[in-house]
C-alpha cells in the first residue's frame, strides 16, 4: 500500500524524524510521495552533504530576514553552512531562526520535515544525553528503526552507541540482538520515546521489512508497540520509493452489552465465567489489547451492571433505546469514533467471555496488511465475533436498523472471513445450557 492512502500526513505538518535504519531515505521518500510540489527539509543536528543532491533545490541561509517563502519550490533543503571541521556535513539553521521558519511555513501551509538526530547510517541506535534535538513545536514525531539490526551482534558495526544499548539492555557487547531487545529500545522513555513533545502524534516506522522475514514476530512487536505509538508502519524503501507492507493504526473497541438476556433467563452480563462476570471477562480481554479507546454499551439493567465496571480508561454508554435492537448499540458506539480519525472499530459481544486475545490480534493483523472494510470469523458457515468495520463503513453503520446489527452491511461490503475451527471459541451463550458448555 502507498503512504498516501493512509492519510497520516497533511500540508500543515511539522515533523521531527529520529532514530536509525534508513531515516534519511524515509524523509526524502515521504517528501517525494506526499509533498513533491512544495516542502522544506532541514535539521537540528548535522546532515550529510550529499543530501543536498537529493532535494530539488537547496537554500543556504543564516537568518530568515527578508526570506521570501515563494522561493520554496519542490523539495527544498534549507541549511546554514558546511560543518567547519568536516566539509562532508551540513548544519541546520540556528534555533531561533528555526522557530521563525516554523511559524512562516505554518502560515503558508508548507510542510516542514526535520531530521532531529544522527545515526551514522546504522540500523539501530540509542540516543546520547543531548539528543534527539526535537523542536517543541512539531505536531508529529516519526521514530525509525531498521529491522536489519535483528540477529546481529551488539557492536559498532551495526549499532550507533552500542555501549549505551548494552547498559539499557543489561547485556554485554557482542550479544546477538533479538526482537525483544528492539522492543525495549523503542518503548524506553530514554530510547525511542525520548524528547517527543506531549502534543506530537507518535508514528513508528519498522523499516527494512525486506531484511527480516519472521512475520509473526514482527506482528507481535507491532501490536505491543501500539501501546506506545499512535501508528506503527512496516516499511521498505527502494530507490526512494516507499512501500508500506502493513499499518497498525487507531482502532476502537465496542463491547455490546445492552440486551436483557430474555432467552438466558436473567442478566447475562453478570453470569459467571472463571470467577468473574461476563462483562468483566470481556472488558479484561479488550484491555489486554492495545486499543486506542474502549467503549462499553449498556442498556437493560444499566445501574446493576455498571457497578461491575472499572471505568478507568473505559467509556460507558447507557443506550436507553436498547429495545429497538442491537443496531441502536452499534450506532451509539460508532458515533463516538466517527470523525475522530479512527481507522476501524472492532466489536465484541458480552456473551462470548471465552474468546481469546489471539483471536482479536489475528483480526487486527489482517486489517493492518489488507485494509478490508469488514473482517469477520466464520464458524461452519456462521459468522462470529469479533467483527471489525473500517472507517469507510461508519456512515453506513449509522443507518442500520433492527436487531441484525452491522451484518446488514455484509452484502454491500463482502467481508474477509477468518475460518474458526475451535468449537470452544465459537460458543455463543444464549441460554443457561450454553453456559454449561464453557465448563465442560
Amino acid at each position: 500500500m502507498k503512504l498516501s492512502s493512509l492519510n497520516l500526513f497533511s500540508e500543515s505538518d511539522q515533523i521531527a524524524w529520529v532514530g536509525a535504519g534508513g531515516k534519511t531515505s524515509l524523509i526524502f521518500s515521504v517528501a517525494k510521495e506526499l509533498f513533491a510540489n512544495k516542502c522544506v527539509i532541514t535539521t537540528t543536528t548535522k546532515m550529510a552533504k550529499y543530501e543536498i543532491e537529493l532535494a530539488d533545490q537547496s537554500i543556504k541561509l543564516k537568518t530568515l530576514e527578508n526570506f521570501n517563502v515563494d522561493v520554496i519550490k519542490g523539495i527544498t533543503l534549507i541549511y546554514q553552512e558546511l560543518v567547519e571541521n568536516d566539509k562532508t556535513k551540513i548544519v541546520g539553521i540556528e534555533k531561533n531562526e528555526l522557530g521563525k521558519l516554523s511559524r512562516l511555513l505554518h502560515r503558508h501551509q508548507v510542510p516542514l520535515l526535520i531530521e532531529a538526530d544522527g545515526s551514522q547510517r546504522k540500523p539501530s541506535k540509542f540516543p546520547a544525553s543531548y539528543e534527539p534535538n526535537t523542536p517543541p513545536f512539531v505536531n508529529k514525531a516519526c521514530v525509525v528503526v531498521g529491522l536489519s539490526a535483528i540477529g546481529n551482534p551488539l557492536t559498532i558495526d551495526y549499532f550507533h552507541r552500542p555501549e549505551e544499548i548494552s547498559k539499557v539492555l543489561n547485556i554485554p557487547l557482542g550479544t546477538e540482538i533479538k526482537i525483544e531487545h528492539i522492543y525495549t529500545l523503542l518503548s524506553h522513555p530514554r530510547g525511542g520515546l525520548k524528547n517527543i513533545p506531549d502534543q506530537a502524534e507518535k508514528i513508528l516506522f519498522l523499516n527494512q521489512a525486506d531484511r527480516y522475514v519472521n512475520t509473526k514476530e514482527i506482528n507481535d512487536l507491532a501490536l505491543k508497540l501500539k501501546g506506545f505509538y499512535d501508528h506503527v508502519l512496516l516499511t521498505e524503501i527502494h530507490d526512494y520509493n516507499l512501500e508500506i507492507r502493513a499499518h497498525w493504526g487507531k482502532i476502537g473497541c465496542v463491547v455490546l452489552a445492552a440486551g436483557e438476556g430474555s432467552r438466558f433467563g436473567g442478566l447475562k452480563q453478570l453470569a459467571i465465567y472463571q470467577n468473574k462476570t461476563f462483562i468483566e471477562n470481556v472488558i479484561g480481554i479488550a484491555q489486554s489489547v492495545n486499543f486506542d479507546q474502549i467503549v462499553v454499551v449498556l442498556g437493560s439493567n444499566f445501574e446493576k451492571i455498571v457497578s461491575f465496571i472499572n471505568k478507568d480508561q473505559i467509556k460507558v454508554i447507557n443506550n436507553k433505546d436498547w429495545k429497538a435492537g442491537q443496531s441502536t448499540s452499534v450506532k451509539k458506539g460508532v458515533s463516538l469514533f466517527k470523525g475522530e480519525k479512527f481507522d476501524a472499530i472492532l466489536f465484541l459481544l458480552v456473551d462470548q467471555p471465552q474468546i481469546s486475545i489471539s483471536m482479536i490480534n489475528d483480526v487486527l493483523n489482517l486489517f493492518a496488511y489488507k485494509k478490508e472494510n469488514i473482517i469477520v470469523y466464520n464458524y461452519k458457515g456462521q459468522f462470529r465475533h469479533p467483527i471489525l468495520f473500517s472507517k469507510h463503513t461508519f456512515d453506513d453503520l449509522m443507518e442500520i436498523r433492527g436487531d441484525q446489527g452491522g451484518r446488514q452491511l455484509f452484502k454491500k461490503y463482502p467481508p474477509l472471513q477468518i475460518n474458526l475451527e475451535n468449537d470452544f471459541l465459537a460458543i455463543d451463550i444464549d441460554t443457561k445450557n450454553d453456559l454449561k458448555k464453557l465448563d465442560s
